[in-house]
């Protein structure tokens, strides 16, 4: 097994590791839902989802992963620049789709916003990331995570995932950014 192996899956997740947090940063103004709720009586998704904080995520993930691939020049990886620019772009996209229907599941469970859901508040937008990238670049997901040793580099993505997950929420919360440090 390479190193780069293990290094390449992490590196290409950056767009969406980059998007999930920088929502919070960007987040405020008018909430997703419009307000709205659904037939449980619940809100739709809750004012943690945000227009604002949708679309700001989304472009700090893309810009990430225009300068990976541009860093990258796609030849280390075997893949040129112009096909990793759109699927980081999916890959952030998905990633705060992936967050917004965590929420909305989370809503329909009766929890309020901020409150734990452990592996939902930790896989949603990682799982987001993966199926738009699935769907804007199917061979590229296959490359990239699940050929040969690089499922290893997979594997250990799911594993820093957890942790990384929590320091991010921890430095929100000491930013006064998150309510929780969850």
């Amino acid at each position: 097994m390479l190193p780069e192996d293990l290094v390449f899956p992490f590196i290409f997740t950056l767009p969406a590791y980059v998007a999930n947090p920088s929502a919070v940063l960007w987040g405020g103004g008018v909430p997703m839902d419009g307000g709205r709720v659904w037939r449980d009586g619940r809100r739709v998704l809750g004012d943690g989802k945000t227009w604002r904080g949708f679309f700001g995520g989304t472009l700090s993930g893309a810009v990430v992963g225009v300068l990976i691939a541009l860093l990258a020049g796609g030849a280390a990886a075997g893949f040129g620049t112009l096909r990793l620019v759109p699927a980081f772009t999916a890959m952030a996209l998905g990633a705060l789709t992936g967050d917004a229907i965590g929420a909305f599941v989370k809503r329909r469970r009766g929890l309020a916003r901020g409150a734990k859901a452990p592996i939902l508040d930790q896989y949603d937008f990682l799982l987001g990331a993966l199926l738009l990238l699935a769907v804007a670049d199917p061979g590229l997901l296959v490359g990239l995570y699940l050929t040969g040793d690089r499922l290893y580099g997979f594997l250990l993505v799911i594993l820093i995932t957890w942790g990384l997950h929590r320091a991010v929420n921890v430095i929100g919360f000491r930013l006064g950014k998150k309510k929780e440090p969850w």
